[in-house]
């Protein structure tokens, strides 16, 4: 088996299907990528046996068709440095002996049997087949990760709700604390489907998707998905069990509005929460009339901060908490220039949304204020 393959294309492919990849996997084999080459054509496989991606690379010269394991570790660490060539792979799969030559040198190393290698059957009990801009599957994810949960209690939490409905694609994710909910209106209507993909496979998913503009096709059952996007193969476990029917916790009349400048409210708070609780990390947020007074303070420590800024409000004075950590990852998700807060009391969730967006979007997000001293 003999092939020849720029060292760069190759060193990129494998430096991103390494993040499938455990630091400690359940299988010694799964520190490995399987080769296969079948005529001028090179397919990577790399799995953890929860995620498997496939992807395919042009080659030259190519003789004698096989497969075969080849060290991850070993294997990127001899081409991460290598500029840009045509290098030779030459492997004898009897003895699984590998020689790696390039312009002024050579690598010489053993690989692993491609029959240790586990690879799942074909996709059985399919429920859907679709198809969906990698463009709306990565804003979905992106705009979601941030309040995925990580509850071995509920391990239905610990992935982005997905699903399709009237026209619209939705993804979801909470932690209990804070909840996303991001809807986009499809162009072409496709059929209902609902999921969740665990955290790893959606971040995958994210850098598989990012600079993807055409559509890609999402099989799935009641275990898995398969998502085909360009020349890569994505399959996935997914969450067994049924996500919270999230609407139903989202307030219908919150009546005391506010609209702020995200950025200057980021900074504020960044700045404030320096000085918050080190036991709960929560500021204060004062709405009255055309001011919001945002503060922060630590018994234990006798440090406190309090800032003054400008927003537009409506509704009767209220004063209200929040966990800063949780406030700063909605604002830094959010690109609008200004944010809405709907509010009804101390005691009831919060909803985040930005000002200006299209008819075709709607971001929001829910956040569970906390309890204040006196």
């Amino acid at each position: 088996m003999k092939f020849q393959v720029s060292s760069i294309a190759l060193a990129n492919k494998l430096s991103v299907m390494a993040k499938v990849i455990n630091a400690k996997p359940v299988l010694p084999i799964l520190s490995n990528f399987l080769f296969e080459l079948n005529g001028e054509t090179l397919q990577i496989t790399v799995s953890d046996g929860e995620c498997m991606q496939c992807s395919t690379l042009s080659v030259t010269v190519a003789e004698e068709n096989g497969k075969i394991c080849l060290p991850a570790d070993k294997l990127l660490d001899a081409l991460r440095s290598l500029p840009e060539q045509s290098i030779e792979f030459t492997i004898n799969e009897p003895t699984f002996e590998i020689n790696i030559k390039y312009n002024n040198g050579k690598y010489d190393f053993v690989g692993y049997p491609a029959d240790e290698y586990t690879i799942p059957s074909p996709l059985s009990n399919i429920k859907k087949e679709i198809q969906i801009e990698a463009t709306t599957l990565n804003t979905a994810i992106t705009q979601s990760l941030f309040a995925v949960a990580n509850d071995e209690l509920r391990p239905i939490m610990n992935g982005i709700h997905i699903s399709t409905k009237k026209g619209m694609f939705q993804s979801a994710a909470s932690d209990g604390q804070k909840l996303v909910r991001n809807t986009y209106k499809m162009e072409n209507p496709i059929e209902e489907i609902e999921f969740v993909v665990p955290t790893k496979a959606a971040k995958l998913l994210k850098n598989l998707t990012n600079k993807v503009t055409t559509s890609i096709i999402v099989t799935y059952n009641e275990r898995e998905a398969i998502f085909i996007i360009e020349n890569d193969i994505f399959r996935c476990r997914l969450l067994e069990g049924k996500f919270p029917n999230y609407n139903a916790v989202i307030p219908k009349n919150n009546t005391n509005i506010a609209i702020i400048e995200r950025e200057i409210l980021l900074s504020t708070i960044k700045r404030v929460g320096v000085f918050s609780s080190v036991a709960n990390g929560s500021i204060e947020m004062n709405f009255s009339g055309i001011g919001l007074d945002i503060s922060g303070k630590d018994i234990d420590y006798s440090t406190s901060a309090k800032e003054t800024l400008f927003c537009a409000y409506s509704g009767k004075n209220l004063r209200i908490g929040f966990k800063c950590e949780y406030l700063r990852q909605i604002l830094e998700n959010i690109t609008s220039k200004e944010i809405t807060f709907l509010m009804d009391d101390c005691s009831q969730a919060a909803i985040i949304k930005p000002v200006g967006e299209d008819d075709k979007t709607e971001n929001l997000s829910l956040l569970v204020p906390m309890m204040l001293g006196a």
